[in-house]
């Protein structure tokens, strides 16, 4: 900078003037100084003083991940969910019925089995027919579900199932309303009733993984 008395010119940003030895006047912008950074925030007009800004992320609606408000969508009905119920439980039902056939030719045909007793093969049959079905049932429910909130069924009424917080529901969730809903048909259906009754149409799998079915907008 320069001396105003004897015009010495420095650019050490000494507090005194190498030239005559008298102080400096200091520097706004010497170091040691941070000038605040004026942020601006879009759409509310006013102005926040920060030294490091730093840029908020909109989350768009619609995209997967981003928290849903609960209130603002409509819940599924009983009557709606039973038949989105009764298309999935038709494609379950033609897995199983293929798994089966695999199954049956797998032990009747391969010739794997070939000097096993009668009644075991019944047995056996019987025992990996009825694991087969109750790993598809699983898959189908856990996977559609924590996967895309969604099991074709339920794609078909533009219906989807998501937390009460308004977020995915995910795989563990998905598998405890699959426990729920395994709990309903134990129950003689009464957890599926419960829907028709409940103020957020909630059954006893939503009620336990903490659900609702929700109806997306057209």
């Amino acid at each position: 900078m320069r001396c105003p008395d004897c015009g010495f010119v420095g650019f050490d940003h000494l507090p005194t003037c190498k030239g005559c030895g008298k102080d400096l006047p200091r520097s706004r912008m010497g170091r040691g100084v941070v000038a605040p950074v004026v942020v601006e925030v879009a759409g509310r007009g006013d102005t926040t003083p920060s030294a490091f800004p730093e840029t908020k992320r909109a989350t768009a609606p619609g995209v997967r991940g981003a928290p849903a408000d609960p209130s603002t969508l409509r819940k599924a009905g009983f009557w709606l969910r039973a038949v989105a119920l009764l298309v999935d439980l038709a494609v379950v039902a033609a897995l199983v019925a293929a798994g089966g056939m695999l199954v049956s030719v797998a032990v009747q045909v391969g010739g794997w089995f070939s000097s096993t007793p009668e009644i075991a093969l019944e047995w056996l049959e019987g025992s990996a027919s009825t694991s087969l079905s109750v790993l598809i049932d699983l898959c189908y429910f856990t996977l559609f579900v924590g996967w895309r909130g969604r099991t074709p069924g339920k794609m078909l009424f533009r219906l989807r199932i998501i937390r009460v917080t308004g977020e995915d529901v995910g795989y563990g969730r998905a598998f405890v309303r699959w426990i729920g809903q395994i709990l309903s048909v134990l129950l003689l259906g009464i957890g599926f009733l419960m829907i028709a009754f409940s103020r957020k149409k909630q059954g006893l799998h939503d009620k336990l993984a903490g659900t609702y079915v929700v109806r997306l907008p057209s």
